[in-house]
């Protein structure tokens, strides 16, 4: 069966009960390149990366990523589990010094989360497996990990595992005052896990050496990528700006693209206020 067949309605209710204003690929590829273009982004100036997830669901052909991988040229990885930027501030370097001269850059981030067809968040069933597996795994990893560890207590090998180390360290206090208020908890841990990106994401690129170097301007979409296994994936944004390297120059772009921000108190219950998902300036 198609990935792009009817939507089971269950899967369809919940995508739209806890991540209003979902996008899918095709859409998110146009809107953005329509704004972008109008700012003097092209394919010969512009060099793309993604911080996402490196679950192979995210890269599947016709999605978005890929999508916007052929329209823009290029991606150079950003990211580490659950789409956080594990790179460090050297690989935000690295790839500000392969960006054109005098070129633009645009960067996608965003965690990842799996819609099941029954309607089950941070659950799909891959192709060719017979049963479905968690999406994302390690954010569902690291949630479990807590709550099993009553507390934010690391569990992983600091030498070895030092990624889901950091997510279960940084994720645990708010999942533990925070969780058992929340609609529906890996919704809730997902937009946690956005926010932890975000804050990680800004903090790197706005602190890494080079930046501008070469890019006169760097544009950021950061939302949260919904993997569906029928029906097609979708994103939901929930940033996108841009800016230049003198302080006051940056230019919030969501609205002229994707109108005005969706209400998140169905979706999260309260837990999590609609400013401190959608107001964060890349930089000052």
């Amino acid at each position: 069966m198609s990935r792009l067949t009817v939507t089971p309605r269950a899967a369809e209710a919940a995508c739209n009960k806890y991540f209003p204003g979902a996008l899918g690929g095709y859409t998110m590829d146009r809107l953005t390149a329509q704004t972008l273009g109008a700012r003097g982004y092209t394919k010969d100036n512009t060099l793309f990366a993604s911080c996402i997830c490196p679950d192979e669901i995210n890269f599947i052909p016709g999605e978005m990523v890929d999508l916007m991988k052929t329209r823009w040229g290029e991606n150079f990885a950003l990211g580490g589990l659950a789409g956080l930027p594990f790179v460090g501030k050297a690989g935000f370097s690295a790839f500000a010094h392969h960006v054109p001269a005098e070129g633009k850059a645009f960067i996608i981030f965003a965690p990842h989360v799996g819609v099941e067809a029954d309607g089950s968040i941070g659950k799909i069933l891959r192709e060719h497996q017979h049963e479905s597996s968690t999406a994302c795994g390690a954010a569902v990893g690291a949630y479990k990990a807590i709550l099993a560890n009553k507390g934010p207590v690391p569990t992983a090998d600091p030498d070895y595992d030092a990624q889901i180390g950091f997510i279960i360290e940084k994720l645990g206090q708010q999942v533990n005052d925070l969780v058992g208020a929340a609609p529906d908890p890996i919704a809730f841990v997902t937009y946690q896990m956005y926010v932890l990106a975000r804050d990680t994401f800004v903090k790197q690129l706005t602190e890494a050496g080079g930046i501008y170097d070469d890019a006169v301007e760097v544009a950021v979409l950061g939302g949260i990528q919904i993997n569906r296994a029928v029906g097609g994936d979708r994103f939901m944004p929930l940033m996108f700006q841009s800016r230049k390297q003198a302080p006051g120059t940056v230019v919030d772009l969501y609205e002229e693209t994707f109108g005005a921000p969706p209400d998140l108190r169905e979706a999260l219950g309260g837990t999590m206020s609609n400013d401190l998902i959608y107001k964060y300036p890349l930089g000052k």
